[in-house]
Parts: structure tokens; C-alpha cells; sequence
């Protein structure tokens, strides 16, 4: 029998989460290494660590509203949040929303302008959900780009997919476009509807197979790009309509794997 003053001795969870909660992100996935029990502790969607910091960086308001409705745990909201609009990588004419997770273009003539999200991937499968909460103009592109990738241009153009570095899906003529070629209609479905204000689209980069497709109310509309380089690729919009809005929420890994 293992004698008792060798046997492991743990904190207990309660005291673990006060502790816990005073740590900032970084600490916290630091010390998710230390051993199996704090990792369990702190892997917790729902430990109160997670609940704290989303307080702390997370209006209370947003953490209840529609917008991340799909995310049901502290932790997945906290991820959203480092996975949202990067307020550093954008044209000078986008404004990043207090929130993070969404963004204001100017009314700005003769302009066309593109933002990134914070993160992007070169592995593994991940979801994005993007969301125009106002008028889509002339040009409104959804998609993918690297770092490369211009964030403006003059004029009203399709930026997004207009070089080598990225890849859109313009909303307006569902055309899709890389390195300034188009690559054919999109959605992949008979009679496909025009996108309209308000609705979700799921963007699902599969870095893995270099696939990026794209979902709405859970309808597949078909491979949108094959064949994407191993290079990290970020989700991007670009837009050309003054004061128009579009919102981005990281999801996590797709439900079928």
C-alpha cells in the first residue's frame, strides 16, 4: 500500500479556480502543461477562469446576445474573441468595433477596403461565421487571403481574390475569383439565391485538404477553392459600402470532424 506521505496531494478544484483566475490567457495554457489535473481543471468550458476573463475582456450584454448564440461555453466565447477582426491588419478606412467581432467600413468614395481576422491557419479543419448587418454595395467579397494580400485599392473592385494571395466569393454576382480570374458561379446549387442582409454564412477552411467551402442554415453550397497553399491563410471580406457592418465569429472545428 503507498504509503501516505508519498501519495499525491492536490489542491482542491475550488481552490484551483481562485487561483486560476487571477492568470491572464497566456498563464493559463502555461499552466494547462503542468500536469494532468490542472489541465483538467483548467480545460473546463465552463471553470469559472473562463467565466472571469470573459467578464473582464467581454461586454455582459454581448456575452447574452445573438451574436454568440452558438458558442455555449465561457471558454469558446473567450476564443472567439482572439480569433476575431484584427483591428492591425485592415485599410485605414475600417474601424474595428469595440466588441472586436465587428467591423464599420467609412463611407469612403472610390475606395475599397479589406480586413482580416487576428488568426489564421495553415492546419488542421476550422469555422468561421460571418454576417453583413448592412447594404452590400456594389462589390462585397467573402474569403480567405495570406498576409500578403493588399487591404485596399482605389475604386470600387473585387480586392478580395483580385491577386495570387487571395480568394473570394463576391456576394453581388456569386462569382468567384483568385489572382484576378474568375473561377466560375457559386453557390455549387441550382437557382442559387443571392446572399441578403442578416444572414450567417459558415466559412470552413480546410487546411488539411487545402479546401474552402462555405455553408448557410446548414446547407452545403459545394467546394468554393481546392488546392489552397500550405502558406496561413486568414478569413477576409472587403467592401465598398459606406458605414456597412460585417460581423465574424470563430466556431471551432466543423461537428463532422
Amino acid at each position: 500500500m503507498m504509503d501516505v506521505c508519498h501519495a499525491p496531494q492536490y489542491l482542491p478544484d475550488l481552490v484551483l479556480d481562485i487561483i486560476f483566475s487571477n492568470l491572464e490567457l497566456p498563464d493559463l495554457f502555461s499552466c494547462m502543461l503542468v500536469c494532468q489535473n490542472w489541465y483538467r481543471v483548467i480545460n473546463d468550458g465552463r471553470a469559472e477562469p473562463w467565466k472571469l476573463m470573459c467578464r473582464r475582456k467581454i461586454p455582459k450584454e454581448l456575452l447574452k446576445s445573438e451574436l454568440l448564440s452558438q458558442l455555449h461555453n465561457h471558454k469558446a466565447k473567450l476564443r472567439a474573441l482572439y480569433h476575431s477582426w484584427n483591428p492591425d491588419d485592415c485599410s485605414m478606412h475600417i474601424v474595428v468595433k469595440q466588441n472586436g467581432f465587428t467591423l464599420h467600413r467609412n463611407p469612403v468614395a472610390q475606395s475599397t477596403d479589406m480586413a482580416r481576422t487576428k488568426i489564421g491557419y495553415n492546419s488542421g479543419k476550422h469555422v468561421w461565421e460571418i454576417t453583413w448587418t448592412g447594404p452590400l454595395g456594389t462589390v462585397a467579397m467573402v474569403g480567405v487571403s495570406t498576409k500578403e494580400a493588399p487591404v485596399h485599392c482605389s475604386g470600387y473592385l473585387p480586392l478580395l481574390g483580385i491577386d495570387k494571395h487571395s480568394w473570394g466569393w463576391n456576394l453581388i454576382d456569386n462569382v468567384l475569383l483568385h489572382n484576378g480570374v474568375s473561377h466560375g458561379n457559386y453557390p455549387l446549387l441550382n437557382n442559387a439565391p443571392k446572399y441578403q442582409i442578416g444572414e450567417k454564412l459558415q466559412l470552413i477552411l480546410d487546411s488539411e485538404n487545402g479546401i474552402l467551402h462555405f455553408e448557410k442554415c446548414n446547407e452545403f453550397l459545394g467546394i468554393a477553392f481546392k488546392n489552397l497553399p500550405k502558406t496561413k491563410l486568414y478569413p477576409s471580406v472587403s467592401a465598398v459600402y459606406g458605414n456597412t457592418e460585417i460581423s465574424v465569429v470563430y466556431i471551432g472545428k466543423p461537428l463532422y470532424g
